[in-house]
């Protein structure tokens, strides 16, 4: 579970703060627009499909999900769970279990930081524009992000619609072999969020025992 949510951060997590690192002219115009056009919504909500491919393995798995954000908070629903953070603190409340457990952010993980592979590419990577293409009706741009320090994966595949200037998925490339495919089904903007979203009242479930790790 906490692998998914990483890599979900990354696909959830291109802002683009330092545009003269990117030397790929094309790539640097299309990644201004998507930054651009994230910094004007307040929040974001996307629902998307989780895929993980491990051919070696014969395992091919996909989950639904959908995750609100806004800034460093985001408020994810995933394989049944409730996983949401204010920035500093991060509560992830499993049903199943009747648990809810607390723990501060780490914020050294491999999560790259909110609004960062949908809103934020900085120069930790190098972005390279590899073609035009269509797919499924629509016509898309195709980005690869290689990280510059050693990660895990060794890319990041984006596909940015072309109407909408938006990412609409990201595959991500594991070095045992694995692909883990995010692809954003809908997304809504400035959502009206009621007070208290990102942050998981116990109180409200008296079955459920806490785990308080900080």
């Amino acid at each position: 579970m906490k692998r998914i949510t990483i890599l979900l951060l990354a696909l959830l997590t291109i802002n683009i703060s330092s545009y003269s690192q990117i030397n790929d002219t094309k790539a640097k115009s299309i990644l201004e627009e998507i930054s651009k056009k994230a910094k004007t919504f307040d929040n974001l909500k996307f629902q998307f499909n989780y895929r993980m491919q491990d051919k070696a393995h014969k395992i091919d798995n996909s989950l639904p999900g959908s995750i609100v954000m806004d800034g460093d908070m985001y408020n994810l629903h995933i394989m049944g769970r409730n996983i949401v953070s204010d920035g500093t603190t991060l509560w992830t409340h499993d049903p199943d279990a009747e648990e809810i457990q607390i723990s501060n952010v780490d914020k050294s993980k491999d999560s790259f930081g909110f609004l960062k592979v949908i809103t934020s590419v900085d120069d930790s990577y190098k972005a390279k524009y590899i073609k035009s293409a269509k797919e499924n009706g629509r016509d898309i741009h195709i980005i690869d992000l290689t990280p510059k320090e050693a990660k895990s994966y060794y890319k990041i595949r984006i596909k940015v619609d072309k109407v909408n200037s938006w990412i609409n998925e990201a595959i991500i490339f594991e070095k045992d072999n694995i692909q883990y495919t995010f692809n954003v089904e809908k997304f809504e903007t400035n959502l009206n969020l009621p007070k208290g979203y990102f942050k998981i009242d116990a109180n409200k479930y008296p079955d459920s025992e806490v785990v308080d790790l900080r």
